[in-house]
């Protein structure tokens, strides 16, 4: 299998990303990632909204098992208008294409971040999905109705395209899905962290916020599960951008063949490098193309 350049919009690029709020969360730390980074096609952001928010305190993240964490930031942002002000000065490479990950209590607020970023940027993926902020994320993305509607609201507000990021806690995520393509989304980015979930040690919760999202290998089953459903409801033409516990290149085929057209590695960067994660990608690549049937563990060879 030959992982070629996938056209979204007016670009081609590479079928890679780091998820949301992984490794590339300040434009600058975005930029030198990406120059020497070829493998990287999409850039997503962490998600922004309308205004600055501090979120949790530390511990914010935590490893419950081997390849798998927890985590609760609580949408730390520094805001639309810094966030503009931070992205126009980021030397980000032109042949990348700039997902923008957005946040909001309503449809109001989705669309002041569109309308503040909309010269900047090439995408945004709404976050419907963030399991343990109140009033927002998958309070939001669990129902058809909402997700419908805040979809609509931003793609009447923006030539851009716009992918709608889905919680895995949904019962009916296809359905859900449909409902946003209906909308006009552009595609889908499934799955974001599944939970929220509960982490002790030594008779205490580990994190401030006590539960969190739970990410990385122990979440790839369900990752799967719900790409593969997603796609079923909403046929062949939309773009998937799948991502849950991806590590090596029999994951990446795991998830074509299910239906994504895009894969998204967060998790396995922990640790990692920043100069690492380019031979690693690599890595997971010519696994993909020669059809490698072994999971390995090839992200460990890096860090």
């Amino acid at each position: 299998m030959k992982l070629e350049k996938i056209r979204i919009s007016d670009k081609e690029v590479m079928p890679f990303t780091i998820p949301s709020g992984i490794v590339m969360t300040d434009p600058r730390c975005a930029a030198r990632i990406l120059n020497i980074n070829p493998f990287i096609g999409i850039w997503t952001t962490k998600s922004i909204g309308p205004e600055p928010r501090k979120g949790y305190r530390e511990p914010i993240f935590a490893k419950y098992a081997p390849g798998s964490y927890v985590n609760a930031v609580g949408l730390t942002n520094p805001g639309c208008e810094e966030f503009a002000r931070e992205l126009a000065s980021a030397d980000i490479p032109k042949d990348r294409f700039i997902l923008t990950s957005i946040f909001g209590a309503n449809s109001g607020e989705f669309v002041k971040v569109v309308k503040t970023l909309e010269g900047l940027v090439d995408g945004f993926e709404l976050n419907l999905s963030c399991p343990h902020v109140q009033g927002h994320g998958m309070l939001l993305g669990q129902d058809k109705v909402i997700v419908y509607e805040i979809t609509n609201s931003v793609v009447s507000c923006t030539k851009k395209p716009v992918f709608v990021k889905l919680t895995p806690n949904a019962i009916n995520i296809g359905e859900i899905a449909k409902a946003a393509i209906s909308a006009g989304a552009y595609g889908i980015a499934a799955i974001n962290t599944v939970g929220p979930g509960l982490y002790m040690v030594d008779e205490h919760p580990v994190l401030t916020n006590q539960v969190g999202g739970l990410s990385g290998r122990a979440i790839r089953p369900i990752g799967l599960k719900c790409v593969r459903e997603i796609r079923q409801a909403i046929g062949e033409k939309p773009v998937i951008i799948g991502m849950g516990g991806i590590e090596c290149g029999r994951d990446v085929l795991d998830y074509k063949i299910v239906g994504a057209n895009a894969f998204g590695i967060g998790s396995a960067l922990i640790g990692m490098k920043d100069d690492y994660i380019p031979s690693y990608i690599d890595v997971v690549i010519r696994e993909a193309e020669e059809g490698n049937h072994e999971t390995s563990d090839c992200a460990l060879n890096y860090l």
